[in-house]
This record gives C-alpha cells, sequence and structure tokens, in this order.
C-alpha cells in the first residue's frame, strides 16, 4: 500500500514549492545593497555637479555686490583733513607800518580713505591780547623765505595771492601765509592766545588749531626799533 502524497496547501501548491517560490521572490540583502547604491550613486552625482558649480557665481555675485557697495559709500564720505601748526610763529612790526602782521606756515594733510579733494577756501588768525579786545589778523597771501643779504639773515617776499588751497589724498598744502592785523594794531608784551580757523568749502565745519605765544619787554624793544620791519620767531606752545 502507497503512501498518499502530501496534501496541496491552500493555493494548491506543495509546500516546499511555495517555500522556493517565496525564496525566488524575496530580494536578497546583497540586491538590496546593489540598488540602494546605484539609487544613491545616480543621486549624488547631480547633486555633486550641484555643489561643485552653482555657488562659483552666486558667491562671485555676492562678493562684487559687497564691494561696489563698499566703493558708494567710501566715495560719498566727506573728505577728513588735518590742520597742523608749525613749531614757530614769526612776528613783524613797526611804528611806522600801520599795523602788526605775523608770517605762519599751517599744513593741511588728507588723513580720508577715499579721493575726494578739500578746498581751503580761506584762513583768519584769531589773536586775544592778555588785556584787550581780540584781534582778526586776515590772511592777505602767500610768501616765501629768502636770504638777507644786508642783514645777513632772512628775509620774506611775495610769492602769491591768498587763493583757496587744493587738499587730496596725493597732495598736501603748507604754504608760508601772511596775516594782517587790524590797522592801529600792535603787539606789546605778554602771553598771546592764537586761533587759527580754516574754512572749508566740501565739509561744513572749519578746521582750527589753538596755540599760545609769549613775547618779552626786549623782545617788544627790537620790534619797534626805528628802521624797517624786523620779525622774530617765536615758539609755539
Amino acid at each position: 500500500m502507497t503512501d498518499a502524497p502530501p496534501p496541496p496547501d491552500m493555493d494548491g501548491e506543495r509546500p516546499a514549492a511555495a517555500e522556493a517560490r517565496s525564496a525566488e521572490e524575496r530580494p536578497t540583502w546583497r540586491s538590496a545593497l546593489t540598488a540602494g547604491k546605484a539609487a544613491g550613486g545616480r543621486v549624488r552625482r547631480p547633486l555633486a555637479r550641484i555643489l561643485s558649480l552653482a555657488w562659483v557665481p552666486l558667491t562671485a555675485s555676492f562678493l562684487s555686490l559687497i564691494l561696489s557697495i563698499a566703493a558708494i559709500y567710501l566715495s560719498t564720505q566727506q573728505p577728513e583733513v588735518l590742520l597742523v601748526v608749525p613749531d614757530q610763529i614769526r612776528i613783524a612790526q613797526g611804528r611806522q607800518s600801520d599795523s602788526a602782521f605775523v608770517y605762519l606756515q599751517p599744513a593741511f594733510v588728507s588723513t580720508g580713505k577715499n579721493e575726494r579733494v578739500e578746498v581751503i577756501r580761506d584762513m583768519t588768525l584769531r589773536v586775544e591780547s592778555p588785556g584787550g579786545d581780540p584781534a582778526q589778523f586776515r590772511w592777505t597771501e602767500q610768501v616765501r623765505l629768502v636770504g638777507d643779504a644786508e642783514s645777513n639773515g632772512l628775509s620774506y617776499e611775495y610769492a602769491g595771492d591768498a587763493v583757496p588751497l587744493l587738499v587730496s589724498a596725493r597732495s598736501a598744502s603748507s604754504p608760508v601765509c601772511l596775516f594782517d592785523a587790524p590797522d592801529g594794531w600792535f603787539f606789546g608784551a605778554g602771553t598771546y592766545s592764537f586761533t587759527l580757523s580754516a574754512a572749508r568749502v566740501v565739509a561744513g565745519d572749519p578746521l582750527e588749531a589753538r596755540f599760545a605765544v609769549t613775547i618779552a619787554a626786549e623782545d617788544i624793544v627790537f620790534l619797534d626799533a626805528p628802521g624797517t620791519n624786523r620779525f622774530l620767531a617765536f615758539p609755539i606752545t
């Protein structure tokens, strides 16, 4: 008597055949890993291409924008000028002349970061005496220092009118200026306070520098001696 074949499963297949079929239909871990790598490679290649190329023009455009904004900002800033006074001033007077006058050589130096040019339109020198009213000295001309053969010393001669001065980042200005006192005003012995004021064209606020000068009684005797106008150099404090 022979054994009866095993009963079929619910789908009409034998258990062994069903297991074999199920094993064939299920993906193995190796095939899943291979498929994942292939899919990841397909995704990474376009992404890497985007990350490696797209940021270059964007970054260049952004940097150009920043540089343009910085250049516009610097170009629109007002020029910065520094007023520097020398370490001495020369004073001249004589009773045969109408008034006293001084020689002063201020320097105007640009300290800004742009190429804008400043214009020094005019200068005045305010002098406060120890016991009198302040006097306003006018800038009347530019002079230059020359040798005086007769006195074996120094003298001044006319070099130009009191014209506006140009000050830029490439060019400073330091003329020797003659300032004339009001008619009938003369120095006496004592300590005087000076305020040099330079009016500007581009910037609104004037440049100012303050200093003091002490004149002794014997200096006044020398300056007021008969003859041509004499001058003496005094240290600035």
